[in-house]
């Protein structure tokens, strides 16, 4: 009696839609084929957690004896559904089904169903469950750090060995966490709300500058540059190794350099670091740093794979995207930075319109967004997952 209730209740919901049955679909995650290493309590929970605002706009969201979940939704919020499927995929990327997929409803892990065309679907899908389970197994904008093509230009004294050493002493024992900042890189589809996959957290070269090296051009010399940068992410990876911050313990992406993490800094920050967290970590690297040492790219890049991380490059220009050899790349994601000459370079770069028509289309984060005509053209193009003022901007008007 208490399965029947049960599947009863998600029935009747349906039933008592009534007449407007034709403008819902019905979203169904099926967990219960994902390795049980997969879904740990903070997946689990982090899965509930992106259906919080589409809730509050009235879905419904049933749990399954069998751990699958199955949610209730009007059409209109069709576009917030598959914003949150971009996020549940990072979720899962430990599943090769998934980590292969374009998007998650490609492959067997979840299914979305018109209510009427396919109710008898939904139907079959309860009954099955329902049938052959136990109830009691419920489901408890600033500048870049070291990207050389883009460096601001400023005036002032040249960067010295000198000041270096200065300022590297200063940085080791000073309040660096005034200096770290914070972007969300965010799932956008259509009208949808910006949904966060995760957070960048990366140091404010402008602000360190005016507080350290006052009247000092910090881009003048780029090696020196490179060393303060490095100087730079022993004190992130500290900080963050020590968990100050709850917020800074998964869902987070963090710029660094090669050298930095074939470096014993970073052998110290990544046994401080979970097994279960790792996955969920991007490091960001720079494509002039990478093409500046591809040998040391690819040891840096297979050791931290080898570990969980995710590895991410940042600073690509689509000029620059025909010369990029994807598979020696071998990365989980590439940022390609949006600017107003984006569509006409787009229009003419075949290798962009490839790259974007493929599976690995899911792979790309338009960067430095400042309107909403970059998100348009962007979803024409495939791209899910935008970072900028713009999506700042939305998330701070979102009351959600």
């Amino acid at each position: 009696m208490v399965k029947s209730s049960q599947k009863n209740m998600v029935m009747e919901y349906i039933k008592s839609l009534g007449e407007n049955i034709n403008s819902f679909k019905v979203l169904s995650l099926n967990l219960h084929l994902l390795a049980p290493k997969i879904l740990t309590d903070q997946n689990i929970k982090s899965l509930r957690e992106v259906f919080i605002p589409a809730v509050k706009n009235g879905m419904k969201v049933f749990d399954l004896p069998n751990g699958d979940i199955i949610t209730v939704f009007a059409k209109s919020l069709n576009d917030e559904i598959l914003s949150a499927l971009v996020k549940i995929k990072f979720l899962l990327q430990e599943d090769e089904r998934v980590a292969k997929a374009a998007y998650l409803q490609d492959c067997e892990i979840a299914d979305i169903w018109d209510m009427v065309k396919n109710y008898a679907s939904i139907n079959e899908k309860l009954s099955s469950v329902y049938n052959n389970t136990d109830d009691d197994n419920t489901l408890p904008a600033e500048t870049k750090i070291n990207n050389f093509d883009n460096l601001p230009k400023h005036g002032g004294e040249k960067l010295t060995t000198a000041m270096l050493d200065k300022v590297q002493k200063i940085i080791a024992v000073s309040d660096f966490s005034s200096f770290i900042r914070r972007q969300s890189i965010c799932a956008v589809i259509g009208k949808s709300m910006p949904q966060r996959v995760f957070e960048e957290v990366y140091v404010s070269i402008s602000d360190m500058r005016d507080s350290l090296l006052p009247n000092v051009d910090v881009f003048s010399d780029k090696w020196l540059f490179l060393a303060l940068t490095e100087a730079l992410d022993r004190r992130v990876l500290e900080i963050i190794s020590r968990h100050d911050d709850g917020s800074l313990r998964s869902n987070f992406s963090v710029n660094i350099n090669v050298a930095t993490i074939l470096s014993d800094d970073f052998l110290r920050f990544d046994e401080t670091i979970d097994n279960s967290q790792r996955k969920s970590i991007m490091l960001e690297l720079q494509l002039a740093d990478i093409f500046s040492d591809m040998r040391s790219y690819n040891l840096a890049k297979t050791f931290a794979q080898s570990r969980g991380y995710k590895i991410c490059i940042d600073g690509i220009t689509v000029d620059k995207l025909a010369y990029l050899n994807r598979r020696n790349l071998d990365c989980d994601l590439m940022k390609i930075v949006w600017h107003p000459e984006f569509v006409r370079l787009v229009g003419s770069d075949k290798h962009f319109i490839d790259y974007a028509n493929k599976a690995e289309r899911a792979k790309i984060i338009l960067c430095r967004i400042d309107d909403a005509k970059a998100v348009e053209i962007g979803n024409s193009l495939g791209i899910n997952l935008y970072q900028g003022r713009y999506i700042q901007k939305l998330l701070s008007a979102d009351k959600r």
